[in-house]
């Protein structure tokens, strides 16, 4: 795999799906973006329409959104580009300022038909926020950091939030997973139900003494190319590149550097290779549905619940110079058995019905229970 290919893939975002509006969209697993103006992988191809009443800043903006979709989108090979450009520029007949495009923009993205990939105008861009969790209990407010507990007395419970703030996640979720299991647990079980997603290499990090070593799934492009996710004794890679523990800070955008992004998590864990249930339901959406991804296939691994929220591909965050974003989904998932995943909701292994209510701290919970039963049942808990 050559290095800018590998770049683009350590970019990749596989994320939380985000509410701007009406609009659902992702962001985050690198927190990448790429300014308006940076070059794209392919030359433009010609407009067919008259651009002759266009200004110059308008065509140029609309061209390079035009251009962005063209080369990334994991969608490119199907559609057919010279009569997106010819509506598009159509559409933007007229145009003097970069606002006058965004109608046209709208339209090219509709025609990908992917529900991944959207263009958010600068004030969505400035405001957009996670979607609502499940609220703590007692706080009225969302976690922000995971969460653990005992169920029973042999059985580590692990619940992952969305990455929403995402200095310290990794080290407090690699702390709560020390600390169950302190007593040695025979089993854990993996709460993926209010995670929309966020950021997936932190999620991984504070999974991995569950995970183990080895090969945990990969990005597919259009093109065919993978790269894999891997982790060898705490460190996570995708295309061979080594998440750092730092990400650095973005001159193009300005984004501040993010110190303990990921902790390097080599902790082992005393009962190794334990039996692992996931629980996911609709709101299980891209990073987590990555996280979900990366235990098909292993052995002793369980999912229970609902289906996901059907996001499990990779997006890149395009940040243009008028403060508008673009994100552009650019992969699709793949486990470590081979299975390809795309904008489809993920069946869990054993379906079991819940409510928010049924979601509360330590109260009665079905999928919960279900859990615990199959876990109890495993070898490794019957000792």
């Amino acid at each position: 795999m050559n290095s800018t290919r590998t770049q683009r893939f350590v970019l990749l975002t596989a994320s939380a799906a985000l509410a701007v509006g009406t609009v659902s969209v992702s962001s985050g697993a690198f927190a990448v973006t790429r300014a308006a103006g940076a070059p794209t992988a392919a030359p433009s191809a010609q407009a067919t329409s008259d651009t002759s009443d266009m200004s110059a800043a308008a065509e140029l903006y609309l061209t390079h959104v035009l251009d962005l979709l063209q080369n990334f989108s994991l969608d490119k090979n199907k559609i057919d580009w010279p009569e997106v450009r010819r509506k598009a520029f159509a559409e933007a007949a007229g145009a003097k300022t970069t606002a006058d495009t965004y109608d046209a923009i709208d339209l090219a993205v509709k025609a990908l038909d992917n529900p991944h990939t959207a263009f958010l105008r600068p004030e969505q861009a400035a405001e957009f926020k996670p979607s609502p969790e499940v609220e703590a209990p007692g706080t009225g407010v969302p976690p922000t950091m995971p969460r653990g507990r005992l169920v029973g007395q042999e059985i580590g419970y692990v619940s992952l939030p969305t990455t929403e703030r995402i200095p310290g996640y990794a080290e407090a979720g690699a702390q709560v997973v020390r600390t169950l299991d302190a007593s040695r647990r025979c089993g854990w079980i993996v709460d993926l139900r209010g995670d929309s997603g966020g950021a997936m290499w932190p999620k991984l990090d504070v999974l991995a003494p569950l995970l183990g070593d080895g090969h945990l799934g990969a990005f597919v492009d259009p093109d065919g190319n993978q790269a894999a996710w891997a982790l060898n004794k705490g460190q996570l890679s995708v295309g061979g590149v080594v998440i750092p523990k730092d990400l650095p800070s973005d001159i193009a955008t300005g984004a501040d550097a993010i110190e303990d992004y990921v902790t390097h998590n080599d902790y082992v864990l005393k009962q190794p290779r334990p039996p692992v249930a996931v629980l996911t339901g609709p709101s299980t959406a891209s990073a987590a549905e990555a996280a979900l991804i990366a235990f098909r296939g292993r052995p002793e691994s369980r999912s229970f619940g609902l289906p996901t929220a059907g996001l499990a591909t990779g997006n890149v965050a395009h940040s243009l110079n008028d403060g508008a974003l673009l994100l552009v989904t650019s992969a699709a998932d793949i486990d470590r058995t081979g299975r390809r995943y795309d904008n489809i909701p993920i069946a869990p292994d054993v379906r079991v019905a819940f409510t928010d209510r049924d979601m509360r701290w330590g109260g009665e919970d079905p999928v919960i229970d279900a859990a615990r039963k199959w876990l109890e049942s495993r070898p490794a808990c019957r000792q």
